[in-house]
Formats: structure tokens, C-alpha cells, sequence
């Protein structure tokens, strides 16, 4: 009786302690596929607050705004000017911890502009002066494939399109201006004197929007 009962015991003995040991086992296995899950997501995860590649719209607190292409790639950041497309190109650098670009102007001379918002479509960054300047994304294309409407050529389609509704532009101005809110539309008025005789909201990348009694416009047809 007492042999029965020492190999009952003992065979519970192996069945708990082999229980135990599986589950160790895999407890260790699990933190271990954990930690290297963790550390390849660190790996693989871009700066947290670097903006990310592709066209954003400037907007200063002056109400001057432009349009810039991030490439992190190459490290590089370039202006485009709405006016005529013309590019200017300088070299930076991102300092993670510092949530910081030191864009290099050239002669050993840089500035720093510290990002302090972003959600991937907006963002906020900050000069050496504590300015905010606030950025909208635009579009993925790097500055030589990014492809728009200039001012300057919306001011000439918008004068094609009057002409084309009403007859002769004689005497008019047409000025274009880049919207300071984002939208990456631009409004275009035609003046004669100090008389507004049309004014046109376009989209800068379609040429298409409203004119000044909000009927729909396409000024894309009027592009050389």
C-alpha cells in the first residue's frame, strides 16, 4: 500500500513539475519575442517628430507663405518659389533628441527651425526667435516632379478665361496670391484701375475652383 501510494505521489510530482517548467518556458519565450518585437518597431519607426517627405505649404505669421520639399533621404530641403517654380536646395540636418533641423544656408552659416507640433498633415515649427511658422502637407513628390499652377501662369490663364466670357482684357491686371490657410488654392483677381472686375479661387495643382459669383471655373483649359 505504501509503494502504490509513494509512486502516486511521485508521478504527481512529475506532471506538476513538468507543468511548471512549460509554462516558464513560455513566459520566457514570450518576453523574449516581445523585447526583439519592441526593438525592431524602434528600428524601423521614422524620427517622431520629423516631417515627412514630400511638398508643404510655409505659412509665416507675417502671412507670407511659401512651399518647401523635404527630402530626408538625401538630407536636403528645398524652396520653391510660387511665383515661377524656381528651387533653391540647402543641405540639413535633424537632430532627434532635439526635435531640431539645422538647415545649412551656406558660408558656415545655418538656421534652426525646432519642430514643436506634427501630425503628419500639419505641423508647427519654431525659429531662433520663437516665431511659429505652421506647415501643411501638400503632396508625396520630391521639388523636380512636383508638378502646379504658378502664380504667375494663373494670372495669364485667368486672363484667358475673363477674355474668353466677357471679350477684351484691355487695361486689366490680373495678380495671383497663394491662400495663407493651407488649402494650396491661390486667387486670382482681375483689376481695371481700382475696380475688381473678376476674381477666381483656384486649386494650384488643377487650375479648377469657383469664380467671384461661385460658379464653377476650369482655368487649366486656358494653360499654354
Amino acid at each position: 500500500m505504501k509503494s502504490k501510494l509513494r509512486k502516486l505521489i511521485a508521478f504527481i510530482l512529475v506532471i506538476v513539475l513538468g507543468a511548471a517548467a512549460a509554462v516558464t518556458g513560455f513566459a520566457v519565450s514570450a518576453a523574449t519575442d516581445t523585447t526583439v518585437s519592441s526593438t525592431e518597431k524602434r528600428e524601423n519607426a521614422p524620427a517622431r517628430s520629423a516631417l515627412r517627405d514630400g511638398i508643404w505649404q510655409v505659412l509665416y505669421k507675417t502671412g507670407v507663405t511659401r512651399l518647401i520639399a523635404v527630402d530626408s533621404v538625401n538630407q536636403t530641403v528645398t524652396a520653391i518659389e510660387p511665383d515661377n517654380g524656381s528651387c533653391q536646395t540647402a543641405s540639413y540636418e535633424y537632430i532627434d533628441d532635439m526635435e531640431l533641423y539645422k538647415i545649412h544656408t551656406g558660408d558656415d552659416s545655418s538656421v534652426n527651425r525646432r519642430v514643436i507640433a506634427n501630425n503628419g498633415n500639419t505641423a508647427a515649427v519654431s525659429n531662433e526667435d520663437g516665431d511659429v511658422i505652421s506647415l501643411f502637407y501638400i503632396d508625396a513628390a520630391d521639388a523636380k516632379s512636383f508638378e502646379f499652377y504658378t502664380l504667375n501662369q494663373l494670372g495669364m490663364m485667368a486672363r484667358g478665361c475673363f477674355e474668353k466670357e466677357y471679350g477684351s482684357s484691355d487695361g486689366m491686371v490680373f495678380s495671383a496670391t497663394m491662400n495663407a490657410d493651407g488649402s494650396f488654392y491661390a486667387t486670382i483677381n482681375g483689376m481695371k484701375g481700382d475696380k475688381k472686375e473678376v476674381t477666381y479661387t483656384v486649386d494650384m495643382l488643377t487650375g479648377k475652383g469657383l469664380d467671384g459669383n461661385y460658379e464653377t471655373v476650369d482655368l487649366s483649359k486656358y494653360a499654354e
